[in-house]
């Protein structure tokens, strides 16, 4: 597998492709599983890679775990290899319109500015239809065989792809970091996300291996708790700079999630900031923590 993206064996047969600088966006790792009907999971390697692999390697299925273009922008190099991703997302990578809606840019001031800034961070070249499946699903590739875990939250569809053998998760966006748990795009659900967290716990991988980073093969459990907790302090920052009445830009402008250190990259990070600063506003109102007064927010202690 050498020139296909560095090639680390997670088990007999079944590979992580490293993409390059360990999965940074707009790249992101393969998972490729070989047999008789080898299967790679994610074309976010970039099309050397891709290319590389094709040649060295006859796939019979391409899967894609969920609708980010980082994930499935080498889809094109298929076109003669079914495509397919979970039922939810597949709309999403099949319709650049789905797509953006599914962001929820519809109406925004900046609408045509993220546009731009999306389809240029990552070239868009149409692939070829994308097919379904289901959670719950098992691709035999006639040596391995691997699940489809349906982990909803980051994306409605978003899919990990369990080896039971190994007990090795293949988790795609839940990437215990201190950058997720990420869920700035409008049809993203932080609720969702938590329990898809609990529900990969539960499964006790032996190795966690995301779509970024490194594959975690100590502490999983740890990790993952961990990375839940940064909705709860998320929570609590929000909470925090509420200690007196603020508009949605003031609150975005003090950058409470990701800090003061990633603003200047602009976008995507404010586009994502501003959607996860909403989501949490909605959950705090809903619950009466937070209460709206004008086109000001404040916590509740602090009305009189």
């Amino acid at each position: 597998m050498e020139g296909c993206g560095e090639a680390l064996e997670l088990d007999p047969g079944l590979l992580l492709l490293r993409a390059p600088d360990w999965g940074r966006i707009p790249y992101a790792h393969s998972l490729l599983a070989l047999g008789r009907r080898s299967v790679l999971v994610d074309t976010g390697l970039g099309p050397p890679a891709i290319k590389r692999l094709r040649r060295r390697v006859k796939l019979a299925l391409v899967l894609n775990s969920h609708y980010h273009r980082d994930h499935n922008w080498g889809n094109y190099l298929f076109k003669d290899a079914p495509v397919r991703a979970h039922r939810l997302d597949a709309p999403m990578i099949n319709s650049m319109s789905a797509y953006f809606r599914a962001m929820g840019i519809a109406g925004r001031r900046d609408e045509a500015l993220i546009r731009r800034f999306t389809l240029g961070f990552i070239p868009h070249i149409r692939g070829p239809r994308v097919g379904t499946f289901e959670g719950g699903e098992v691709f035999d590739t006639g040596e391995l065989e691997l699940e489809v875990v349906h982990l909803p939250g980051h994306s409605p569809g978003h899919c990990g792809f369990l080896h039971r053998a190994s007990r090795t998760l293949f988790s795609a966006d839940v990437v215990p970091d201190s950058f997720g748990p990420w869920y700035g795009h409008a049809c993203s659900s932080m609720e969702d996300f938590a329990a898809t967290i609990d529900k990969v716990i539960s499964l006790s991988p032996r190795a966690l291996v995301p779509s970024h980073g490194r594959p975690v093969r100590r502490g999983v459990e740890r990790a993952l708790r961990e990375y839940k907790s940064r909705i709860a302090w998320r929570e609590e920052r929000l909470l925090g700079a509420l200690g007196r009445p603020r508009t949605l830009g003031e609150i975005i402008n003090e950058h409470p999630f990701y800090g003061r250190r990633r603003a200047p990259l602009g976008l995507p990070y404010s586009f994502w900031e501003e959607t996860m600063v909403r989501k949490h506003l909605e959950r705090l109102v809903a619950e009466g923590r937070v209460v709206k007064v004008g086109r000001r927010f404040v916590s509740r202690p602090q009305i009189s």
